[in-house]
């Protein structure tokens, strides 16, 4: 069995005071890292929803398998008229 890795201890005052120190100099612009991390977030959100439509379309068919079970079928078939509709 592998040995479950521990993260590193992270300083987060250093973290914090070295992006500060980065920014003042010059290194990294403002404008840039806005923009990096606006787009990180569209394509986080475009992710999740494109992940999470994958899942439930699985599942739906999944649960389609079992249609003829009596509990499960009633919810399979009120699924799908929502979906026809």
């Amino acid at each position: 069995m592998a040995k479950k890795q521990t993260p590193p201890n992270i300083d987060e005052k250093a973290a914090v005071q070295a992006l500060e120190y980065l920014l003042a100099a010059g290194y990294v612009s403002k404008k840039r890292l806005y923009i990096e991390n606006f787009v990180r977030g569209i394509f986080f959100s475009v992710g999740s929803v494109l992940g999470a439509t994958i899942v439930i379309a699985l599942l739906l068919w999944l649960l389609s398998l079992f249609s003829n079970l009596p509990f499960i079928g009633e919810i399979v078939r009120n699924a799908q008229d929502s979906i026809n509709n």
